[in-house]
């Protein structure tokens, strides 16, 4: 995720960002579900998502402290990701925005058919 706002002027720009990429709550709500999770089957458990955007999102998730990316010495090797400490604080806001969502999923449907 490229820096799209000033950080100086608005301290919730990384929030926003994540807010603004469709992608980055999805991969961290499901991460999040799913405990430790290998790339692949995140990769399957989420429709629609390439695997290059899958990519970029768990490294930007992964810098900005949210998840753990975490490398095992197996043969073959094999990569986990899952939700730190931190990226916990961000899933009850994440949780309410979604069950938002969901309580007034009618209402918005019904005032897009309105335009």
């Amino acid at each position: 995720m490229a820096k799209k706002l000033d950080y100086e002027y608005c301290k919730a720009a990384p929030m926003l960002e994540w807010l603004g990429n469709k992608w980055t709550l999805v991969v961290l709500v499901k991460i999040s579900e799913n405990g430790p999770i290998r790339f692949n089957e995140l990769y399957r458990n989420i429709p629609s998502i390439s695997e290059k955007v899958l990519a970029q999102v768990l490294r930007q998730l992964t810098a900005d402290g949210l998840i753990r990316r975490e490398l095992f010495a197996d043969v073959p090797p094999r990569t986990e990701y899952s939700v730190t400490d931190f990226g916990r604080t961000l899933l009850p806001h994440v949780t309410g925005l979604i069950n938002w969502g969901r309580d007034n999923f009618d209402t918005i449907m019904s005032n897009r058919q309105k335009e």
